[in-house]
């Protein structure tokens, strides 16, 4: 996942949360708190990973976005 983001130098991602949901909690949801080189927040990312209940089909996308709410990155792959 994170080959798919765009951080800059000395930018560190933060586990902040994760949940998972359906009903065979199918769906994995991780938040993450993007810190600069001095531990202030600049941005966020959500990745969800998905697998199919029928075929076992596996789908992952990834949100990246700044301080300001504006998308960065939003793929699916």
């Amino acid at each position: 996942m994170k080959e798919k983001l765009k951080l800059n130098s000395g930018e560190t991602l933060k586990q902040e949360s994760h949940r998972s949901k359906g009903t065979m909690a199918e769906t994995d949801i991780w938040t993450y708190s993007i810190l600069d080189s001095n531990g202030n927040k600049v941005g966020s990312v959500v990745h969800t990973d998905h697998t199919s209940i029928k075929g076992f089909n596996r789908t992952q996308s990834v949100e990246q976005r700044d301080s300001d709410g504006k998308v960065i990155v939003d793929v699916s792959w």
